[in-house]
């Protein structure tokens, strides 16, 4: 009973936790954009936006069946388990035991069991009991503990979403490039059609002596060079095809066939809602992610300082033991055993002090990522939206130069048929309304990508 005093102190000591707390850190970040961002909610199923329904399937699809996904996932499982480990070390453990032994005492030891009356140099021994010990947190070595693993387990979930976010903006993306190269595929079919008809007329022309062979191999090499680039914008569409099988966890003959069909481009929606610019930090999953890995560095330090003060436990067992089987349940062969335990690495050469520093070292390092995520996550943001807003721009010129050669080319087809002009003066207006198709479809992407870019800078597809 006098070990109860102690331990009553040492109870009361428990409330002492060294190392320092962690504290998040405040970013002033001024709550206006520096570009003309748009006030209002980022929308988390911002894909829906472009109005896709096959986009909307594979992300969807994605969202079940990622490998990527399925990865950040059992990352978080497992961050998830090292926390209950760590809180269930906080309490008692307690394991059972028993034995059954046949013994044998030798002759030759300090103690001559073989000459010493009622000694048997062989007998048995039957052992059955509980052991328990519970280590008394008394420099807060076990709550630091605990505070690293939730830390991290946070930072795992942040993670997850960071994956979340990362896996639909690529999918967004490479189905961008998937339509905008069968679009390619079409124009440049076109321009080898427009070319090659040119060809031929500048062939007539050169035989009746009205062109020059200049003129006429220069014809030739156009139509070769546009048949010669189909091909290639095929193949990006293949390789944009099988990028996105990969993304959404399935075999490429899977999705070739769903996807192998030309689909015009997805529509980009007019605005962006880019929210305040203040609650950046906190939708971005990656500096979420960041944060709590600071927090968890913070919390390793306190664990490394606790090494160097003694541990206390208490120690307790209790059982039956006795030579025969039958005498077990006896009350006189019941043990047990009951005290406070402690160990002090009063030298260790260093080591521990060591420790310390690395841990503080780490997390130095962690603040710095951290201070790293919040500038990269304003800066991202800021460029998106300006990158978006000037592809608006370009787009809105390159529909009004499309819509310019949609005319001329009518102009052209009417003068062709009144025999003001011939055909290759049409041909020639049929090239530059195809350019401009191009160009358009080229810019109308090029917006695509920008607002996909936004929207994953904001932090958007997670919820």
């Amino acid at each position: 009973m006098r070990s109860l005093p102690l331990l009553g102190i040492l109870l009361a000591a428990s409330a002492c936790t060294v190392g320092p707390d962690h504290v998040r850190p405040v970013r002033n970040v001024a709550p206006e954009w520096v570009e003309p961002g748009t006030p209002g909610p980022v929308d988390a199923r911002w894909w829906e936006q472009f109005g896709d329904a096959q986009l909307t399937a594979l992300v969807e699809r994605a969202l079940k069946d990622s490998p990527d996904l399925a990865e950040a996932t059992a990352r978080l499982a497992e961050a998830r388990a090292d926390r209950d480990a760590a809180a269930g070390g906080r309490l008692p453990s307690i394991d059972a035991a028993g034995s059954a032994t046949r013994n044998r005492l030798s002759e030759n030891e300090q103690l001559p069991v073989g000459q010493i009356p009622g000694i048997e140099r062989n007998f048995s021994l039957f052992d059955l009991g509980f052991d328990a010990s519970w280590e008394i947190d008394l420099w807060g070595r076990r709550t630091r503990q605990v505070e690293a693993t939730e830390a991290r387990a946070a930072a795992a979930l942040a993670g997850r979403q960071d994956a979340m976010v990362a896996l639909i903006a690529e999918i967004a993306r490479n189905y961008t490039d998937l339509r905008l190269a069968q679009a390619d595929a079409g124009s440049l079919t076109a321009m080898a059609g427009a070319d090659a008809e040119t060809a031929r007329l500048t062939s007539l022309r050169f035989a009746a002596g009205e062109a020059s062979r200049l003129e006429h191999e220069t014809a030739e090499a156009a139509a070769r060079a546009s048949a010669a680039a189909v091909p290639e914008a095929r193949a990006r569409a293949a390789a944009a095809t099988y990028r996105i099988a990969t993304l959404v966890g399935a075999a490429p003959e899977e999705v070739a066939s769903e996807l192998s069909a030309s689909r015009p481009l997805p529509e980009s929606p007019d605005t962006i809602l880019t929210g305040l610019r203040s609650e950046l930090l906190e939708r971005r999953p990656d500096v979420r992610r960041a944060e709590r890995e600071l927090a968890a560095a913070t919390a390793d330090v306190g664990v490394a300082t606790a090494d160097l003060f003694p541990r206390f436990s208490l120690l307790g067992g209790i059982g039956q033991q006795a030579r025969s089987a039958g005498d077990l349940a006896s009350g006189g062969s019941t043990r047990f055993q009951i005290g406070p335990s402690f160990s002090w690495p009063i030298f260790s050469g260093g080591t521990i002090r060591a420790q310390i520093r690395a841990a503080d070292a780490r997390a130095d390092a962690a603040a710095a990522r951290y201070e790293k995520a919040v500038i990269g996550a304003l800066a991202d943001s800021e460029t998106a939206i300006n990158r978006f807003l000037n592809a608006r721009a370009s787009t809105f010129d390159a529909d009004g130069a499309l819509a310019n050669e949609r005319r001329a080319y009518a102009l052209a087809e009417a003068r062709e048929r009144r025999g003001e002009d011939d055909r290759l003066a049409l041909m020639r207006a049929k090239k530059a309304l195809i350019a401009a198709e191009k160009r358009a479809s080229d810019t109308a992407a090029t917006e695509l990508q920008a607002a996909i870019a936004l929207f994953k800078a904001l932090g958007g597809g997670w919820s």
